[in-house]
């Protein structure tokens, strides 16, 4: 099949822990996960909860979710090279004034730049099985997180 490629802008959680955990927790209880096998066959039994996928042979690269779900953290401070798969790195300041003209972007910056910086992003992915990062401001603080990768066989 190959891999796929993913994104997500979802709202601000708290922390960019509790907004991943909750992305990765909704998207897999919608079903948002790759599953090329038919419901009722004992020898490929379909996950019913993070913790059961996590531990099979599906939830570690077989033949991957396709999703968010395939990413297990978030992490910074670490160089794009030194990534390690399901992690998620987030930008850079540099990369973040490189793209929208500043280190804390708002979601005006976002929405003006429209698709543009969407597809811009893309340039700063990670390796396959891993994903980036970035947070978009608002008057009080952090507002949204964007998400973005591509994962899966």
């Amino acid at each position: 099949m190959g891999s796929s490629s993913w994104d997500y802008t979802v709202k601000w959680e708290g922390s960019i822990e509790a907004t991943f955990a909750k992305l990765r927790r909704d998207t897999f209880e919608a079903g948002g996960f790759y599953w090329p096998w038919v419901e009722g066959d004992p020898e490929n039994a379909k996950p019913r909860s993070l913790a059961e996928w996590d531990g099979s042979k599906y939830g570690n690269d077989y033949p991957g979710a396709h999703s968010i779900v395939d990413i297990r953290e978030v992490v910074s401070g670490v160089e794009l090279d030194d990534l390690l798969p399901q992690q998620s790195l987030a930008l850079t300041s540099d990369e973040l004034v490189a793209l929208f003209g500043s280190a804390t972007p708002t979601i005006e910056d976002w929405e003006r730049a429209g698709g543009e910086k969407a597809e811009e992003l893309w340039e700063y992915e990670a390796d396959r099985d891993s994903a980036r990062h970035l947070v978009l401001w608002g008057e009080g603080g952090p507002e949204q997180v964007v998400f973005w990768g591509h994962s899966g066989d």
